[in-house]
């Protein structure tokens, strides 16, 4: 890497090093290490360990880089395991380290805090739950005017924080121009291209259809694109025409339905969360679709972590022969909770109104309606990688203590 280049990375990535720029987090008052351990307490008595190769490894001073900005010369293999401090000392309320090579690494003590990976500070980031919910949803339905969630500051940080809770958001008062619904996508992400939907899809009725989206017909709730291997992320609906009787829009909290499975049907949950189902699309001539994972995705931590399911998509039961019959009733337990009274919501969503939603975890659907009324709904896709990259951006200024939460990364394919 040239130098001007990296010089020019840098007028963009302004060097930060092992600081957050959080104020009011308690200070380092006293460092010590023993048995490659650098044991740090402070000033409200706290005390975290870390091991030595692992700060030399996260020193991100200028000579060692930033993974950050993607300009990093330290790496794994620039030190050996046993390495151990020359020197460590609390300055200023910042952890300094004097190592054997002659380098040395200083340490903030907000960098510290937010980074230590024993006790307190790792429960804090693994803290993060979503807000589960059922059919009652419609009686306080998450929603946000569009003029607060567009503010690019309080209001928009909101709006991510319903998004993220929810997985479903409703934005009032987006008003019928058809531009914005790149404007609604454009606050969360780029909009995700795809063979089947394009760029930005009109669902509206027509008298030949490619898809069932396309008529009159209801359509159960469901995972958009359950078939791709990546699934969308957060799905992007913008209301233009509705009509008044019929086509309801309905949605369901897929966590909400796995915590039940979890608690009535343990062996059903087993199945799901760890044999593979398999979802297929295709069009011919244009392209096939296939893809095999689980129902019900979990992080490490045995946490949900995502949904793919969809009914019309779901392929021949591919599993071990004994298995067949156990994961069509497994499968079942899931799907007649998703149709019935106690966990499907529905709203009409007026003309103007948009919705958010989290692809990975909210299934949607609408029921039947007479299609020559003209129902128009647009929709597009964008990554939840850049929902919750911008989520965290915005939190590192409005609610800097919680930027760095974990957030369930979403559906898994085997």
């Amino acid at each position: 890497m040239s130098h001007e280049s990296a010089t020019a990375i840098e007028s963009l990535n302004p060097f930060a090093g092992n600081r957050l720029g959080i104020d009011g987090l308690s200070a380092a008052t006293s460092a010590a290490v023993a048995d490659n351990t650098v044991t740090v307490t402070f000033a409200d008595g706290v005390t975290h360990r870390f091991h030595a190769q692992w700060l030399r490894h996260s020193c991100y001073c200028e000579v060692c880089g930033n993974p950050a900005d993607g300009i990093r010369f330290t790496t794994v293999v620039s030190f050996d395991s046993g390495i151990t401090p020359t020197r460590v000392d609390a300055v200023d309320g910042d952890l300094v380290i004097a190592w054997p090579d002659g380098h040395s690494s200083t340490y903030g003590n907000d960098w510290l805090l937010h980074n230590a990976y024993d006790g307190v500070a790792a429960e804090r980031r693994r803290a993060w739950r979503p807000t589960v919910w059922k059919s009652n949803l419609n009686e306080d339905f998450p929603t946000i005017s569009w003029s607060e969630a567009s503010d690019g500051g309080a209001g928009q940080l909101r709006l991510y924080q319903l998004l993220r809770d929810y997985g479903i958001v409703q934005v009032a008062d987006l008003g019928d121009d058809p531009e914005r619904t790149e404007e609604l996508a454009g606050l969360l992400g780029p909009i995700h291209e795809t063979t089947v939907y394009g760029r930005i899809y009109d669902v509206r009725a027509e008298p030949i259809a490619k898809l069932g989206a396309k008529t009159g017909m209801p359509q159960a709730p469901h995972i958009d694109d359950a078939f791709y291997y990546s699934q969308p992320g957060i799905d992007v609906f913008h209301c233009l025409v509705n009509t008044s009787e019929g086509g309801m829009s309905t949605y369901v909290d897929g966590f909400a339905i796995a915590e039940s499975i979890a608690a009535e049907d343990p062996t059903a949950y087993e199945l799901l969360t760890t044999i593979p189902i398999a979802h297929i699309r295709r069009h011919p001539g244009e392209i096939d679709l296939r893809n095999r994972g689980p129902l019900i995705s979990l992080d490490e931590f045995g946490r949900l972590a995502g949904i793919r399911y969809f009914d019309r998509a779901l392929a021949p039961m591919d599993c071990a022969p004994e298995l067949i019959d156990a994961m069509y009733d497994a499968v079942r337990a899931y799907n007649s909770r998703m149709l019935s009274d106690e966990f499907l919501t529905q709203i009409r969503v007026a003309p103007g109104n948009g919705m958010l939603i989290d692809n990975h975890r909210v299934m949607h659907g609408r029921t039947a309606f007479d299609p020559t009324l003209g129902r128009h709904i647009r929709l597009c896709h964008v990554p939840r990688d850049e929902f919750h990259g911008r989520l965290r951006e915005l939190s590192r200024t409005l609610d800097p203590r919680g930027h760095d939460v974990f957030l369930p990364q979403g559906s898994s394919n085997f």
